[in-house]
């Protein structure tokens, strides 16, 4: 995708490549490294590994600390609204102190297709959700709190395709917290430097598509059977 212009990039950037030699390389300003030992599996011809980072329109970072009221028109999106079985839960959200809006900047505000990862603490650290706007039945606006990383795909990645695979990766992520054992917390530059193996776009829809039938027939199977 870089390679074809469709994604710019920086000059400090990841930049990663297939050499001669039939090895990944990645070249990040003069610096060149061969990198087959840190790939995880082999990918088909016409894929390419890329860094999380490059994978994202919007930089990769956690929300900010909030201050709290009893009602306002904005929410609060914390780590608990990320529930382990039922998926994006935002009844579990808080109220913004409206007086604080100025500190929020606005790719700030959560929007449909974001990739929410649990960053702090034991438990829920590295857990991975998919929000979407209809998760959000009030329409109010919504922003992450300090211990939410927010992952926003660029327009040529499938924001589900990302997400299946950052999903399916969830416990790789738990093992890479760093900290005391209360204290853990999974950093903003640990998840830009994660290796993504990214196929043609038509792929990644025809992908993501596969896997979203999948998850609501076993929602449906789910259901079924209560």
């Amino acid at each position: 995708l870089i390679r074809q212009g469709k994604i710019k990039r920086d000059k400090k950037e990841s930049f990663i490549f297939r050499g001669d030699d039939n090895s990944y390389y990645e070249k990040r300003g003069d610096e060149i490294r061969c990198i087959d030992e840190e790939l995880p599996f082999e990918i088909p011809d016409r894929w390419e590994w890329m860094q999380l980072e490059n994978c994202c329109c919007k930089e990769i970072r956690r929300g900010k600390s909030p201050k709290y009221i009893e009602q306002s028109e904005t929410l609060v999106f914390a780590q608990k609204c990320n529930t382990k079985y039922n998926g994006i839960d935002i009844g579990l959200a808080f109220y913004l102190d409206e007086s604080t809006l100025n500190k929020y900047p606005e790719d700030e505000y959560m929007q449909d297709g974001d990739i929410v990862i649990n960053s702090t603490g034991t438990g829920t650290l590295g857990r991975v959700g998919f929000y979407r706007a209809t998760d959000n039945y009030n329409s109010l606006s919504i922003v992450p709190d300090s211990h939410v990383t927010v992952i926003r795909s660029s327009r040529e990645i499938h924001a589900f395709y990302l997400f299946a695979f950052m999903k399916a990766n969830q416990s790789e992520l738990e093992k890479k917290g760093e900290g005391s054992t209360n204290q853990k917390e999974l950093k903003p530059l640990t998840l830009k430097e994660l290796y993504v193996p990214v196929p043609p776009y038509e792929e990644q829809l025809r992908i993501a598509v596969s896997i979203n039938n999948a998850f609501s027939l076993i929602s449906k199977l789910e259901k079924s059977l209560k």
